[in-house]
């Protein structure tokens, strides 16, 4: 969903102070923006938008061009570079927007690579004129990945959901590293099981959670620090969650694929009962993740609703097919006369139309034919730092005391 370009009355009064002769202004911006940090969040007249001008600060003449992608500034080249702002050091470009609670996004400096967005990955950094920042750390399972330092954006008004943070004297689980190895794919990955304060082999069986992108939900979301802390708080029973990873063929596994499908209700779910004392009850077992991983643990239980009786899914892309069909998903249920699972899915406002229209159309059938369904929509894109916002959410949705 592409913002619309506008022009910022700061830059607007930054300009006229400069064309007047007033070399002072520029320095006394930087001043400012070194205090505040970036992008430059203006109001509008509705409430529910916001201008956002992102900045650049050239460190010589030498600059070709700055673009920001991803996140309110989206992916489309075209529309991505910032415009130099006279002969100043100053680049920018201001978008009407939707007012988010967080989002994140990338600079590309000097981007000269054309159609070749292998290089123009690898050239993305974070925007040092914003303090904000994520580390998205190399995937072990994915060799030509490495850390990726992305700038955070918080709107006005955001407050990060307190079950994120360690805290000092609350009982922690353990993690622990396996190495699965599939027959079905033909290859294995890595998978991190969590198991809460206290567990014990020996006693009452645990609900399980089994999670796709599961080194992302670890690293990035910390799904374990938030599970120890809803367990602390009452707001759970303790749970054994299952963090899959993902490998270098993520998008073609995971784009709704029959193989992925069985390697995650034959082959996952047999590893857990083998190795940890979890349920076999579905009402006490849960799938899912986010994007591709919602559309996966959606296909799973519904094709096993006698494994898994609920699903998380976190902006599920739903408008992929199922190996090569598309809209698949969407078929299966027209056809289903009940769906008897307990599901959560979210999805963001400022998502692609096919990913909102998906989700909501996805609710809207799987109520028709009896699932219980909590849907929310929350102020936000397709990003690991919104999605990490409402995983507690999520948890409680579906196991909450």
């Amino acid at each position: 969903m592409m913002a619309e370009t506008k022009v910022s009355p700061t830059i607007a009064h930054l300009e006229r102070e400069l064309q007047a002769g007033n070399t002072d202004a520029l320095s006394a911006f930087w001043d400012y923006i070194a205090q505040e940090g970036a992008p430059l969040i203006e109001e509008t007249d509705n409430e529910e938008e916001v201008l956002l001008t992102f900045l650049w600060q050239s460190e010589s003449e030498s600059t070709e061009n700055v673009y920001t992608l991803g996140g309110p500034a989206g992916w489309r080249l075209e529309e991505a570079q910032l415009t130099r702002l006279l002969d100043t050091d100053l680049y920018y470009r201001t978008l009407q927007t939707k007012l988010r609670s967080v989002a994140e996004y990338y600079v590309s400096p000097n981007d000269t690579f054309e159609d070749d967005w292998v290089a123009r990955l690898a050239n993305l950094q974070e925007d040092p004129l914003n303090r904000n920042f994520l580390v998205h750390p190399a995937n072990p399972d994915k060799p030509a990945t490495k850390d990726t330092t992305v700038a955070v954006l918080n709107y006005p008004g955001f407050e990060p959901n307190l079950y994120r943070a360690v805290r000092q004297h609350a009982p922690q689980g353990e993690i622990t590293q396996h190495r699965l190895q599939s027959a079905v794919l033909e290859n294995e990955r890595s998978v991190w099981v969590y198991t809460p304060p206290g567990y014990s082999a020996d006693s009452e069986p645990y609900r399980v959670l089994v999670l796709f992108d599961g080194f992302e939900y670890d690293k990035i979301v910390s799904a374990p620090t938030i599970l120890d802390n809803l367990v602390a708080d009452g707001k759970i029973s303790p749970v054994v969650a299952v963090f899959v990873n993902a490998n270098d063929r993520r998008n073609e596994e995971m784009r709704g694929t029959a193989l992925f499908a069985k390697f995650a209700a034959e082959e996952v779910t047999a590893f857990v009962r083998q190795h940890y004392n979890v349920s076999t009850d579905p009402k006490h077992a849960a799938i899912g993740g986010c994007s591709n991983g919602g559309l996966m643990g959606m296909i799973v239980a519904m094709q096993n609703p006698n494994v898994y009786g609920n699903v998380l899914s976190q902006s599920g892309s739903f408008a992929w097919g199922y190996d090569g069909e598309p809209e698949w998903f969407m078929k299966q249920l027209e056809k289903a006369v009940s769906v008897h699972l307990n599901v959560y899915m979210d999805v963001g406002n400022c998502e692609q139309a096919d990913v909102l229209e998906s989700n909501y159309s996805i609710r809207d059938q799987l109520r028709q034919k009896g699932a219980n369904v909590h849907f929310t929509e929350f102020k936000g894109g397709h990003d690991w730092v919104c999605w990490r916002e409402t995983f507690a959410d999520a948890v409680v949705a579906l196991f909450g005391n």
